[in-house]
């Protein structure tokens, strides 16, 4: 007869696979890149580097990263659950700026949780709406990364990420408008819409959708600015035209749930767009500064919201012993 310790014993590693699979797999993107580019070579770009350009840059990015991610906080919740003033959710964003560098999958959690303490809003509701904008969000980049693959010179590999990236945002595209629709002759598809998760989508209506792309594409804009600027400072010439192409394909890369934070597949990217325009050396230095400061410069935006922390981590404990 399995005792309880033994009942555990596959899913810890489970869990455990999990959580050490992207970093092996990160490990091994970037061990293949610093066979191909001395680690000497990069640390040599790296200290040469201007970093009296990239690092005001990075900092104007980040902050502005910070007010525009928690104004569609305060869009969304407040639209969809309880009313959510700017400066609340400018707190929110700041916390998870706080835990995301220990976990990277605690972003979304992170955000759930800390309404739940907060606002009282149940959980299943948040997480509704983080959906909804997960789903807008991930629409629109993929259009983007197909818009910028069709401005890029073209190449087999390419034309498979366009048409890939093609049918991604039709499928987003085609279950947002069911998610969100209104009155149905399909029985199946009126339980589907019933369900909790989907209690933002039906609540929406297309002018939130709008609103929704229109921040986020100022929020990919500042990624296109600091890409091509924070090349400059790494003595990469970088093309605006090419800046406006790569960026969503290389965000893309980042996005893809394969590393965390997109360590390795982001640098391997950059390397295979910017090496016609700059030394490889000085491309990988800037891949790998780029994540350190950005979660350096998102910690220094979080610390004054530093008071939110242990509530968190209570609640957070509190639902590990209740699962």
């Amino acid at each position: 007869m399995a005792t309880g310790a033994d009942s555990r014993k596959p899913s810890s590693a489970i869990d455990w696979f999990k959580k050490i699979a992207p970093w092996a797999i990160a490990v091994a993107i970037l061990y293949y890149l610093f066979k191909e580019i001395p680690i000497e070579d990069a640390w040599a770009a790296g200290r040469s580097a201007r970093l009296d350009l990239f690092l005001p840059v990075m900092l104007a990015a980040v902050l502005l990263w910070f007010l525009i991610d928690s104004a569609a906080f305060a869009f969304l919740f407040s639209r969809f659950n309880t009313k959510l003033d700017w400066s609340e959710a400018r707190s929110l964003r700041g916390m998870t700026y706080l835990v995301t560098p220990i976990n990277w999958n605690l972003g979304t959690a992170a955000v759930i949780l800390h309404l739940r303490t907060s606002k009282n809003i149940g959980a299943l509701e948040s997480t509704s709406t983080m959906v909804f904008y997960q789903m807008v969000d991930g629409m629109l980049l993929g259009a983007l990364v197909a818009l910028g693959t069709a401005l890029l010179p073209r190449s087999p590999e390419l034309v498979s990420l366009r048409n890939i990236v093609i049918g991604f945002v039709f499928v987003q595209a085609a279950s947002l408008a069911l998610f969100m629709g209104g009155s149905t002759r399909f029985r199946w598809l009126a339980r589907i819409r019933s369900f909790g998760i989907f209690r933002s989508h039906q609540a929406a209506v297309a002018r939130d959708v709008v609103i929704l792309i229109l921040v986020k594409g100022l929020y990919f804009a500042v990624f296109i600015a600091v890409y091509w600027l924070g090349c400059r400072s790494f003595g990469i010439e970088l093309p605006p035209q090419l800046a406006i192409a790569a960026t969503p394909v290389i965000l893309m890369a980042g996005a893809l749930p394969f590393t965390p934070a997109g360590l390795g597949t982001q640098q391997a990217a950059m390397i295979y767009f910017f090496a016609p325009y700059g030394d490889e050396a000085a491309i990988l230095a800037f891949g790998l500064a780029f994540p350190v400061v950005l979660i350096l410069f998102r910690c220094l935006v979080g610390l004054p919201y530093l008071r939110d922390l242990p509530k968190l981590r209570q609640a957070m404990a509190e639902q590990q012993a209740n699962a």
